[in-house]
Order: C-alpha cells, then structure tokens, then sequence
C-alpha cells in the first residue's frame, strides 16, 4: 500500500521569512541610532570647564561654587577655592550614594548624605575644609580616597 500525502491548502503557521525592504532599514536604523550614540559619547567627553573634563557625569558639571561626583568615585573638582561666606553645592553625577563628610582637623563639621540630587554648605570662615565620602574613601589628614578640599579665604 502506498501512502500519499496531500495538501490541505492550510497556510497556519506559515510566515514569510522576508519582507521586502524590512533588511535594508533595519540595517540603515542600526546605523543611524549607532551614530547618534557615537556623537552623543563624544560630545560628553569634552568640556571647557577650567574644573576638569568631562564635568562629573550623569549630567553633573562642576562650577565654581559645585561639586560633582563622578562614576569613577572621585569629587570633580577635587579642590575649590571660595570667599567667606560662599554655599559650596556637591551633586551626585555619578551615581551610587555618596556623603560629604568633614574629615579629622577640618575647620568645620558637616556630614551630608548625598543619595541623590544635590546637598550644600555655606563655609562662613577662612580656612581649610578637608572633606571624604565615608563609603568610598577614608578619614585621615588628609582624607584619602574619595575626598576632597574647600579653601575658604
């Protein structure tokens, strides 16, 4: 006996492996979003801020009177000089959480939490105002690790 299949004309599950033009923009988009991407890096390379390249990351760039942290678990910039008076801003760029914490012989005591956003001190005396992050650097004069220093003249 001799068997013999036989098509139902059922097309289920039949899907066309191509679609016309679907490789092509696919292959364009890649490039397009790729080269975005490329720009965007670059672009955030670069800084003119006399307080280092590269502001501190996560958007973070610093200024006179701003601090940020960075990704690589630095304070950028690591030494600022202000007048009497001045409200020094740290902000978290980097992510991670980080404190602001007045390190052994500072001329002032402070310990800031900085999870996220922003936190600040005004430094109303001339002095130096050694600082660390007690979870990525160590206390000491000075600090080492994660720290870093507000001259106040």
């Amino acid at each position: 006996m001799l068997l013999r299949v036989i098509g139902t004309g059922h097309k289920a599950g039949r899907r066309p492996t191509h679609y016309p033009g679907g490789s092509m923009r696919s292959n364009v988009l890649t490039f397009v979003l790729g080269a975005t991407g490329v720009l965007l890096l670059a672009a955030c390379g670069g800084s003119t801020s006399p307080y280092g390249g590269g502001g501190g990351g996560g958007g973070c760039t610093p200024t006179a009177t701003k601090v940020c942290t960075t990704p690589s678990l630095q304070f950028n910039p690591a030494t600022l000089t202000v007048a009497a008076g001045t409200t020094v801003t740290w902000e978290n760029g980097g992510g991670g959480a980080h404190t602001v914490t007045s390190a052994t012989g500072s001329a002032d005591t402070y310990d800031m939490s900085l999870a996220a956003g922003t936190v600040s001190h005004q430094f109303m005396t001339a002095g130096t105002y050694n600082y660390y992050c007690k979870f990525h650097g160590a206390n000491g004069t000075p600090p080492t690790g994660m720290s870093g220093t507000v001259t106040v003249q």
